[in-house]
């Protein structure tokens, strides 16, 4: 039997929070000694009533390292960047703009190569909001075990 546990790294990129109006994100993520990473997209109840003029937008850019061990300037992923969504437009690959969409998980999947990922979550038009939570799910590790405590 494979032991996941030990062979993903697990990441709370965002606790869980309102999102109202200012936008969250993931902050940067560090692919350095993984191979591959999801971003899982955790939605609750948005107490608005959600449509094209009220939702939330989520969008996936990359950076490489600037020479420092830090992101250089980030930059809005293409289709050819990830896995599970096509038509990526500036790195929007969500909106969360209907009822359906909301209280569900919303998973992305990277593949571009470059050493820094973020995921950010817009709201657009929102007055109450609801709960957001952003998880980085690295895998391929180059070390073994992954630490998750």
């Amino acid at each position: 039997m494979h032991n996941i546990v030990n062979t993903t790294g697990i990441e709370q990129s965002l606790m869980p929070q309102t999102i109202q109006a200012a936008a969250l994100n993931t902050g940067n993520i560090d692919m350095q000694g993984a191979e591959a990473l999801s971003v899982v997209v955790l939605v609750g109840n948005i107490v608005d009533t959600l449509d094209a003029s009220h939702r939330i937008d989520v969008k996936i850019e990359h950076a490489e390292d600037d020479g420092t061990g830090a992101p250089a300037a980030y930059a809005a992923c293409t289709d050819d960047d990830v896995l599970n969504f096509a038509g990526l437009s500036s790195g929007l690959f969500l909106s969360i703009d209907a009822a359906g969409k909301e209280q569900k998980r919303h998973v992305i999947g990277y593949r571009g190569g470059r050493r820094f990922v973020k995921v950010t979550a817009t709201p657009v038009s929102l007055t109450t909001g609801g709960p957001v939570a952003l998880l980085a799910l690295k895998g391929n590790l180059n070390q073994l075990p992954a630490v998750n405590t």
